[in-house]
C-alpha cells in the first residue's frame, strides 16, 4: 500500500511539473502579428515608414512585459502592391499562425485581401484604408483611419469656406477604391461643378494632356487624389501652367517625400487629414525621439499611425481570455484608447470617427491649420 501511495505521489508530482512547464513554455511563446504592406512597388518608401513605426511599438510592448508575459513578434511581408503579391503575403502570414494581419497600404489592396483573410478566420486591421466599401459591416475588419464619407464632408466644407464653385479631381487609378470613392463622397456635399481626370501612375503619364484636361474648365480648385511622388509632379506641372487656385491633397500624400518631389510648388498646399503634424503630446514626442534614434528618420504620418495601431492591438490582446479573432473582435471596441495621436474608439463595425484637420504646407513643412 505504501509503495502504491508513493507511486501515486511521484506520478502526480511529475504530472504537475509537466503541466507547469508546459504552461510556462506557453507563456513564453511569442504572439505573432502579421504585417502585409507595399515595400517595393510604387510608394514603397511609405511602407518602410509603416514597418519602422510598427517595429518600434513591438519593442515598446515587449520591454514593458509583452502580452501578459508573452512577447509580441512582428512578421513583415511585402505585398508588392500586386494581386499576386497580396495573396502570397497574406497566405504566408496565415500559415505562420498570426493572430491578426496589419494591412494593406492601399484601399484597393485591402478590399482584395479581406475575403481571403476573413475566410481563414483572421482579423485584418489597417490605418491606411478609407474606402466606404468596407464601412458599416459586421466582419473581421477594423481600421484606425477615417473613411471617405467623413473625408468627403470635410473637403466639401473646406471648399465652401474657400468660396470654391468648381473643382477638378486628379485621380490615380492605381488605387480606384480610394480615389473614386473619395471624389464621389465630396460631390455628395459639394453643389458646384466638377470634372474628373483619371490616369494610371504605373504607366507613362502624359502630363501635358493631364494638365490641359484639369485646367480646361478653369476650376477654382484642384483636388489631388495621388500619392506623394505623383502629387509632387502634379504640383510642379500646375505651377508651370500658371494655376493659382486652391490645391488640396489627402493623407495619401502626407509624407516627407512630398517636399522632395514638389519642391517650392508645394507651398500653400492644403491636405485634409486626421494626422496632426503639430502634435505636442508627451507620448508622441517620446515616440518621435525614439524613431529618430532607432531608424535615423523623422516621425511622420505613416510611422505614427502604425505605432498607434500596434499599441491598440496590444491593449486589446491583453484583455482577450483566449487568443482568437472572435475574442479580439470583442476586445477592440470594448474601450476607448488614449493614444499618441489622441483618443480613439471603434464603433461596433470596427470603424472610427476622429477629428479631421486642414494641414497646410508652409516653408516645406506640414502645419496644422485647424480642425475642419
Amino acid at each position: 500500500m505504501r509503495r502504491h501511495a508513493l507511486f501515486l505521489s511521484v506520478f502526480f508530482f511529475f504530472s504537475f511539473s509537466v503541466v507547469l512547464l508546459s504552461s510556462c513554455n506557453n507563456r513564453q511563446q511569442p504572439i505573432k502579428l502579421g504585417m502585409s504592406i507595399n515595400l517595393s512597388g510604387r510608394g514603397g518608401e511609405a511602407g518602410e515608414h509603416i514597418r519602422d513605426g510598427a517595429l518600434l511599438a513591438v519593442e515598446k510592448v515587449n520591454s514593458s512585459g509583452g502580452i501578459n508575459g508573452r512577447p509580441l513578434e512582428l512578421l513583415v511581408r511585402d505585398d508588392k502592391n500586386t494581386d499576386q503579391g497580396i495573396r502570397a503575403a497574406d497566405e504566408s502570414l496565415i500559415d505562420e499562425g498570426v493572430v491578426a494581419i496589419i494591412g494593406h497600404s492601399y484601399s484597393s489592396s485591402t478590399v482584395k485581401a479581406l475575403p481571403y483573410v476573413s475566410a481563414h478566420n483572421t482579423l485584418l486591421i489597417t490605418a491606411y484604408t478609407a474606402t466606404t466599401r468596407l464601412s458599416g459591416q459586421d466582419d473581421l475588419f477594423f481600421r484606425t483611419s477615417v473613411d471617405c464619407a467623413l473625408y468627403g464632408r470635410k473637403v466639401a466644407a473646406l471648399l465652401r469656406k474657400s468660396n470654391v464653385h468648381s473643382v477638378a479631381f486628379l485621380m490615380d487609378m492605381t488605387n480606384p477604391d480610394f480615389v473614386v470613392d473619395f471624389a464621389g463622397q465630396v460631390k455628395k456635399h459639394f453643389s458646384g461643378s466638377s470634372i474628373e481626370v483619371q490616369f494610371e501612375s504605373r504607366e507613362q503619364a502624359d502630363w501635358t494632356r493631364i494638365v490641359q484636361d484639369l485646367l480646361q474648365p478653369q476650376p477654382d480648385a484642384v483636388v489631388l487624389l495621388t500619392e506623394a511622388s505623383m502629387t509632387g509632379v502634379a504640383l510642379q506641372k500646375l505651377n508651370d501652367a500658371g494655376f493659382r487656385g486652391r490645391r488640396i491633397a489627402t493623407t495619401w500624400a502626407q509624407t516627407p517625400g512630398l517636399m522632395r518631389y514638389a519642391g517650392d510648388s508645394a507651398e500653400g498646399l492644403s491636405i485634409v487629414t486626421f494626422i496632426n503634424p503639430d502634435n505636442t503630446r508627451p507620448d508622441y514626442l517620446a515616440f518621435a525621439r525614439d524613431i529618430e534614434e532607432t531608424f535615423h528618420k523623422k516621425a511622420n504620418a505613416r510611422s505614427t499611425r502604425s505605432y498607434e495601431m500596434i499599441m491598440i492591438l496590444a491593449d486589446a490582446l491583453k484583455r482577450c481570455p483566449t487568443l482568437s479573432s472572435d475574442e479580439l473582435k470583442k476586445a477592440l471596441p470594448a474601450k476607448e484608447y488614449d493614444t499618441l495621436m489622441g483618443r480613439v474608439r471603434f464603433d461596433r463595425y470596427g470603424d472610427v470617427v476622429r477629428p479631421v484637420y486642414e494641414v497646410v504646407v508652409r516653408e516645406k513643412r506640414f502645419r496644422n491649420n485647424g480642425e475642419i
